[in-house]
């Protein structure tokens, strides 16, 4: 049971660990103690940012028109501390301009947040559980007891409505499982992964990606979507189910998303469901044609910085034909607030890529296996977070093996990176 309730503890936002080694910081840049980060002033209600912009930079509409045979210059050189060889570099199409935003969340009140949980149960049939006794509060605004999980948190209704939000409202039960984070749902179950295996846990460990069995295959929804297994309740490609979740999260969970907003599931898990197959998602947001970064937990390691990235980490779960059965992360309808007026111009890949060659030590090789540009959320050191446009480099420190990311703001040219241990 314990372990039940550290699972759940750990749901309540994607945790890595953050490291600080100033001798690893020295290997890898050749230089102590480097911080890269915007200073700030304010406070989260009101941010102001001085941007130092690049003076090297190119029109975007321009450099599309270019850019397919930069990616074949870029693949033929030779750099002093970058490797490109059988790097994927994605493609960059359709984009005006770029901008740098603040993200935050719009907290459902807790009216609210009580009645979208009692009608999403009646979605899914279980309107007949007892939200009196298993509507639960995970934000420690009250003590809980010594029951057992999930009956050691205090029950919503012995304080309500004595509740700043609905935020970290849940129900963890046989049947289903809800888990309400900043902005809507942050995880959730129908349950029909436990009740397909026949199981008497709870359902919460079908978000968590505990009751995913083997995995028999994995990839890029763009080279494995037209793959057909056979699902809980019949076969179904690879595509068609990727589909289903996007279009689940762009009609919001519950809140809209905002506008321009759009939601890809770029990578999935095949994995053996008793007798069946389930799929698993990794989902993002993208934002005006511009993916966001994506990434899954694990361990990081930071050098020396005073700021986090915190791509997007979201696990979609589907084994049946019309729907997302589970899935764990971030929520959609996170708002962003400009900071600064819409840019035309941008860094280019090469100048990015000469950027991080003169940045890396002349003792480290970087072996990249993909590049693309991205929105990369940053959480500095007063917890505002934070998107930045980027250059995104995916590789392994060939030194040490060290898989490791960096990013290169492409109207600041600033650098944030950390390497990683993936679970």
């Amino acid at each position: 049971m314990k372990k039940v309730k550290l699972c759940f503890i750990m749901a309540i936002c994607i945790v890595y660990l953050v490291g600080c080694n100033s001798q690893i910081e020295k290997d890898i840049t050749g230089l102590e103690n480097t911080t890269i980060t915007s200073d700030t002033t304010g406070d989260n209600e009101l941010i102001q940012y001085d941007f130092q912009f690049s003076e090297n930079r190119i029109n975007i509409t321009e450099y599309q028109n270019r850019y397919e045979n930069e990616i074949i210059e870029i693949k033929e050189s030779k750099f002093q501390n970058i490797i490109f060889q059988d790097c994927e570099i994605m493609p960059i199409k359709g984009i005006d301009t770029v901008g740098i935003y603040r993200l935050y969340s719009e907290n459902m009140g807790v009216d609210e947040t009580i009645e979208f949980i009692k009608g999403w149960l009646r979605n899914i049939n279980c309107d007949d559980i007892d939200l009196e006794k298993e509507l639960r509060d995970a934000t420690g605004q009250y003590e809980g007891s010594n029951e057992e999980y999930p009956y050691d948190y205090p029950a919503v209704f012995d304080h309500y409505p004595d509740f700043d939000s609905g935020r970290g409202f849940f129900l963890n039960t046989n049947r289903c499982y809800i888990q309400m984070g900043n902005g809507g749902i942050y995880s959730m179950s129908d349950g029909s992964i436990t009740a397909f295996l026949d199981l008497d846990g709870f359902a919460a460990m079908d978000a968590l990606g505990t009751n995913q069995e083997n995995v028999v295959g994995k990839g890029m929804v763009s080279q494995l979507g037209d793959n057909v297994w056979d699902l809980a309740d019949g076969e179904m490609s690879i595509a068609d189910a990727a589909e289903i979740v996007k279009n689940y999260f762009e009609a919001g969970t519950p809140k809209e998303n905002p506008d321009n907003i759009s939601i890809d599931a770029p990578e999935v898990e095949v994995f053996m469901l008793g007798d069946k197959y389930g799929y698993a998602f990794k989902v993002r947001r993208v934002y005006r044609g511009i993916p966001f970064a994506y990434a899954a937990t694990g361990i990081r390691t930071y050098y020396g910085s005073d700021y986090e990235l915190m791509e997007d980490m979201k696990r979609a779960y589907v084994i049946n034909h019309d729907r997302v059965s589970a899935f764990t992360g971030y929520s959609d309808a996170e708002q962003l607030e400009p900071l600064m007026e819409e840019q035309t111009d941008i860094i280019s890949l090469k100048d990015a890529i000469m950027i991080l060659d003169d940045f890396l030590a002349a003792n480290v090789t970087l072996k990249v296996s993909k590049v693309g540009l991205v929105y990369c959320p940053h959480v500095d050191k007063s917890e505002n977070k934070v998107v930045y446009p980027c250059w995104q480099f995916q590789g392994v420190n060939q030194t040490n093996n060290q898989l490791m990311r960096f990013y290169i703001n492409v109207l600041t040219g600033e650098i944030y990176y950390y390497s990683y241990v993936e679970e």
